[in-house]
């Protein structure tokens, strides 16, 4: 199972995922032409999507959907999710519970954000689980739990708390990102991180704001945490992929 999160912010957000019976993608925050060409850039031939989940029905996770679904593209999502983008998918799977999924055993769980049913995820293959959770206004026991034992992490570092308050954001965009259905600061991701890091060799810090963060504090911020941990902390882009890890390399 290769990872590689080919983007990540509020311009767009993607995840591709080599799995046994094909290449999965985790949201379509941009056109299927930009997703082909990252893809290549991190050294992924890719010539179509077996299946595509969304986490949640915000455009930065779906612009690129309409396309991908007239190429062909299983569409797999919440309930929720699908009746909030008002299309009638005749190819789609419903998000809830676990399913299987191109050779991966996937699991969706509910996630604290302001959309319809936000999920987040885990997908599992040989006993090797990655997580998914991008997108988060608070950390619960209840997510603690299911992301727990995880081999690699994908999870929302979004802004600097300082940052963010002395920011350009007017307050009611402020209050938003602060609250329980919002985004995650770098010291609540390390906070979390901190508790899930055991036995994970490999996270990467997702969903950075570019006007309310940057890389290098982000990534400082969350390895405070994880002073003892020897894993690989990577981060993510806007513009760009990250790097691609292989679960089992």
């Amino acid at each position: 199972m290769r990872i590689c999160v080919l983007g990540s912010g509020s311009a767009g957000n993607a995840i591709l995922i080599e799995a046994p019976k094909g290449y999965l993608l985790v949201d379509a925050g941009f056109s299927w032409r930009e997703i082909k060409s990252r893809a290549r850039r991190a050294g992924l031939d890719l010539r179509g999507i077996g299946a595509l989940i969304l986490t949640h029905e915000h455009a930065d996770h779906t612009r690129g959907l309409s396309t991908l679904y007239r190429r062909g593209t299983t569409i797999v999502a919440s309930p929720g999710t699908l009746r909030a983008l008002g299309h009638r998918f005749r190819r789609s799977i419903h998000l809830d519970g676990d399913l299987e999924l191109l050779g991966l055993r996937i699991h969706a769980f509910p996630v604290p954000h302001d959309a319809v049913a936000p999920r987040g995820l885990v997908l599992e293959m040989e006993g090797a689980r990655l997580g998914i959770a991008t997108d988060l206004g608070e950390v619960t026991d209840f997510l603690l739990g299911k992301l727990s034992g995880c081999k690699a992490l994908i999870f929302e570092s979004n802004h600097d708390l300082e940052m963010l308050l002395s920011g350009p954001y007017p307050w009611h965009l402020k209050l938003r990102i602060l609250g329980p259905l919002g985004h995650l600061s770098n010291d609540a991701a390390g906070t979390a991180l901190a508790e899930l890091a055991e036995g994970a060799r490999a996270i990467f810090l997702a969903h950075l704001s570019q006007e309310n963060n940057r890389p290098g504090l982000a990534l400082e911020t969350v390895a405070r945490y994880l002073d003892r941990w020897d894993g690989a902390l990577y981060l993510t882009y806007p513009d760009r992929p990250s790097a691609t890890v292989d679960l089992f390399g």
